[in-house]
């Protein structure tokens, strides 16, 4: 009872008009692991770096195997996974500033202290990051569930490319999200909201452009077809409900996460196993 009464507070805390912005004083973790002791941590450089070197590869392989006249820009994975190479990148490479401190990025954090504040470059990563996150969750559950084998009579031409950015980006992206140290704000859903009502527009003006899916159907995905304005409705109504209750279940477990954090920093202390 006690887990879930520190839930509420911590939600009531959480609906403030103040959070749907990026603005955080505890800037220093935005570049280090949940899990790291030291300032900084080769091995989290390293893994920042695998990850973004991974995805950019795969999404570069994505883009020479399915680009299809430029139809590969049309669907929503394709969007989402981009969004992830694009996230990683970034972090990867503010972890190699702090890690090294380019340009006094450290020391900086290091002398302002809690009067630090998010740089724009910050605040640009931690929006990218949440709707990454979100679009990936969605874009699994989706296509699993809705699409598998009903976007055409074909079958699957690249398995494992799909395989990939349908089901490991997620995995992928709830790895890192235990990993990350910034926290996740309940308000911040909205924007992952607002891409997916920006998809939803997208996929309109592209049916009335006339436009077709790879396999010349007049639409994006058949959840989406336009000639059938309801099912479009539901499905509209289905991602935002989605969205809704994913976002809630990642905060619960980033507060999981921060609490374990606490016990483990103190079970680990030197007072704590008596060496001191």
């Amino acid at each position: 009872m006690q887990i879930f009464d520190d839930f509420c507070k911590s939600l009531n805390k959480e609906l403030q008009r103040a959070n749907f912005g990026f603005s955080y004083n505890r800037v220093h973790l935005f570049y280090r692991s949940q899990w790291q002791k030291d300032e900084t941590n080769i091995i989290y450089l390293l893994y920042r770096w695998i990850w973004a070197l991974f995805f950019l590869a795969v999404y570069i392989t994505c883009i020479i195997v399915q680009f299809c006249d430029g139809k590969f820009f049309i669907y929503m994975t394709n969007w989402g996974f981009g969004l992830c190479t694009i996230t990683m990148l970034i972090s990867a490479v503010q972890v190699t500033c702090w890690h090294y401190d380019l340009k006094n990025t450290r020391s900086r954090v290091q002398e302002s202290g809690n009067k630090a504040k998010t740089t724009r470059g910050l605040k640009m990563y931690w929006w990218l990051y949440n709707m990454t996150l979100s679009l990936a969750l969605i874009i699994s559950t989706v296509y699993w569930v809705f699409l598998h084998g009903k976007m055409n009579d074909k079958p699957t031409r690249f398995p494992t490319i799909s395989i990939i950015t349908h089901g490991l980006n997620s995995l992928m992206m709830l790895i890192d999200f235990l990993v990350v140290a910034f926290p996740l704000r309940i308000l911040h859903m909205i924007y992952g909201m607002s891409l997916a009502i920006f998809f939803f527009i997208f996929t309109l003006i592209y049916h009335l452009c006339g436009g077709t899916d790879e396999f010349g159907n007049h639409y994006v995905y058949p959840i989406l077809d336009w000639n059938n304005p309801q099912r479009c409705l539901v499905t509209f109504v289905g991602i935002f409900i989605l969205i809704i209750c994913y976002w809630l279940l990642l905060f619960g477990l980033y507060k999981l996460k921060r609490m374990f954090n606490r016990a483990f920093s103190v079970v680990w202390t030197p007072h704590a196993v008596g060496l001191i």
